[in-house]
């Protein structure tokens, strides 16, 4: 009677065991790191004081699957929702008029009646995530070479 004899095969069904968990944990750590170096490259386009710099938090997503930065819910500054000051800052707003008579005879400072936005979300999401798209793969592709799969000898 014939047999035939597979080795290694064991081996190759260990590591492939270990590969969704490996994938999952490489996944989670680079979006870990994209959203660190998103949250470092807005709150320095916002610059100022850094009032409204302080309420960006980053957010990573229940599966690991995704990274965000915005302002911190329930957070005020000012007696607004750092959300609606972070939104104002982003993408402009309109410069309000005073509507009491007693302040409509004084002349307004404002030059003009719109202050365009910083745009730092826009430009973040374009200038980081090309670079972090390039920069990911050769991570992944690193973390996941530990699991490498070669042909049994």
């Amino acid at each position: 009677m014939q047999s035939v004899e597979i080795s290694g095969l064991k081996e190759i069904q260990k590591r492939l065991e270990g590969y969704p968990e490996a994938m999952k944990k490489a996944r989670s750590e680079f979006f870990e790191e994209a959203g660190r170096e998103m949250l470092s490259t807005v709150r320095r386009r916002i610059g100022g004081q850094g009032y409204v710099a302080n309420v960006q938090d980053q957010y990573i997503g229940s599966g690991g699957g995704y990274a965000a930065v915005r302002a911190k819910a329930k957070t005020y500054l000012h007696g607004d929702a750092a959300g609606y000051i972070t939104n104002a800052l982003e993408n402009g707003h309109k410069i309000r008029v005073p509507t009491s008579y007693a302040m409509r005879k004084r002349e307004s400072r404002a030059k003009k009646d719109f202050v365009p936005g910083k745009y730092m979300y826009r430009m973040t999401n374009a200038d980081v995530a090309r670079r972090l798209t390039e920069e990911g793969a050769r991570e992944m592709e690193k973390k996941l070479s530990l699991i490498h799969i070669s042909e049994p000898t």
